[in-house]
């Protein structure tokens, strides 16, 4: 992205409207950034907000400071309950079958999708989309289907997470190990999340 587009975003940062309509939510591991943040009830992880958006064909994202909020005149709850809004309605979940297939560039068919039905949660440019997670409706209507209220996460880096339906044939330390060795083996240090799975219950 050139200074030219740089430029473009920056001027945005005192337009309230622009900043509700491109305000969201993203992961990282716990930190003293002095962000717009707070815990997530993933232990090790913190939501934050930034401002996330499309320039000339390439993604970019702005951490939300608190003067760039008061600067614009909102307050920080509503800036969180506008992020949480714009999250909700930019998640997808996708079966890590129909995933695979696509990378693949192979027909998808659902003998591809293991027996652990795990699933990859996102937004739809897969860009800072781990947070997807917060989006709880979406969470409940999936293991909804499943007919149980727990949910096994792993954390497979700051843009995405793998989810599936509680199965006590799982084990949380084995899921935890292969988080970790994903992490050492295919993901970058600075998009890395926790080395550990989690269960949740909703």
């Amino acid at each position: 992205m050139n200074t030219e587009s740089i430029t473009d975003i920056t001027m945005n940062f005192n337009n309230p409207k622009w900043i509700l309509d491109h305000i969201t939510i993203a992961l990282q591991c716990t930190s003293d950034e002095c962000i717009v943040k707070r815990p997530c009830d993933l232990d090790g992880i913190e939501q934050y907000l930034i401002l996330r958006g499309e320039q000339d064909g390439a993604h970019y994202s702005v951490k939300v400071v608190p003067v760039l909020l008061s600067n614009a005149g909102i307050e920080e709850n509503y800036a969180w309950d506008r992020a949480l809004e714009n999250l909700s309605a930019d998640t997808q979940i996708t079966s890590l079958g129909k995933v695979l297939s696509d990378l693949m560039g192979a027909p998808y068919d659902s003998s591809m999708d293991s027996d652990v039905k795990f699933h990859v949660i996102t937004n739809t440019q897969k860009f800072k989309g781990a947070a997807a997670i917060m989006n709880r409706k979406a969470l409940k209507a999936f293991t909804q289907k499943y007919r149980t209220n727990m949910l096994f996460v792993l954390p497979s880096s700051i843009h995405e997470m793998m989810i599936a339906p509680y199965d006590s044939s799982l084990n949380l330390n084995e899921l935890s190990s292969m988080v970790k060795e994903i992490n050492e083996t295919q993901v970058a240090p600075e998009e890395r999340l926790t080395d550990r799975a989690y269960i949740i219950t909703l």
